[in-house]
């Protein structure tokens, strides 16, 4: 392992500030069992600005209002020495473009991450469960072209199914009733062709157990958890 002492890396969190709790959990395991950290000064230097944002899981209304307020956290994340910014947050990162002109620092993509997962594992055709804003804008559609792979979405009636998933995770509530019509459609993604299947939420992780579907499933919070590691120890 190499210790570095020059690097610090921002999170952008707290949309929503369980999947960022489980973010941090991630680095610390894959600092663990990839670059072997045993001691305090073998961990990353890491950083989190969790955000009250307001949300656009479903409507983009708020949009620049969030903008905002982010601009400020990276502002923020900036002047404190962070040498890699990433968001812990799927949706978020459709204002990514405009973030990266807000600042210098460079940032650690998820949805570019997830992509080059995808191509590593060989998948030519993947499902995706994600919030209806970043399945409706094709978000992981455009990044997932470049390597040639094709996307299944849900559909509309999905879509609303998986949203209030996606909300029952964040205020911390039962989901007994929409448990099994998500897992329905993690099923009809498979059964229409899908190699692998994309939890394209941060808060799709908490929502079930996924054991049963095995190495099918991206976990794209795992995925952005071993890329900071990475950035950290290279």
């Amino acid at each position: 392992m190499s210790k570095t002492k020059n690097k610090k890396v921002g999170i952008i969190g707290g949309v929503g500030p369980q999947a960022t709790s489980v973010l941090y959990s991630e680095i610390v395991r894959f600092a663990q069992i990839k670059y072997k950290a045993r001691d305090n000064d073998d961990y990353p230097y890491v950083l989190i600005e969790s955000v009250p944002i307001p949300d656009f899981i479903s409507d983009k209304s708020h949009m620049n209002e969030a903008f905002k307020m982010l601009e400020v956290t990276v502002e923020n994340l900036a002047k404190v020495g962070c040498t890699r910014i990433c968001i812990a947050s799927n949706t978020v990162h459709l204002l990514l473009p405009r973030l990266r002109e807000t600042t210098k620092v460079k940032f650690i993509s998820m949805i570019e991450l997830v992509a080059q997962k995808c191509k590593e594992l060989g998948f030519k055709r993947v499902g995706i469960v994600a919030s209806s804003m970043t399945i409706g804008t094709g978000l992981y559609r455009k990044v997932l072209g470049r390597y040639d792979i094709d996307v299944i979405r849900p559909n509309c009636k999905q879509r609303k199914v998986i949203d209030k998933i996606i909300r029952y995770v964040l205020a911390g509530e039962d989901n007994g009733r929409e448990r099994k019509e998500y897992i329905g459609i993690l099923h009809d993604l498979i059964d229409n062709g899908a190699e692998g299947i994309i939890l394209g939420c941060t808060e799709l992780p908490l929502a079930i157990n996924y054991e049963a579907l095995g190495n099918k499933v991206i976990n794209s919070m795992k995925v952005l958890g071993e890329g900071v590691v990475d950035y950290y120890y290279s």
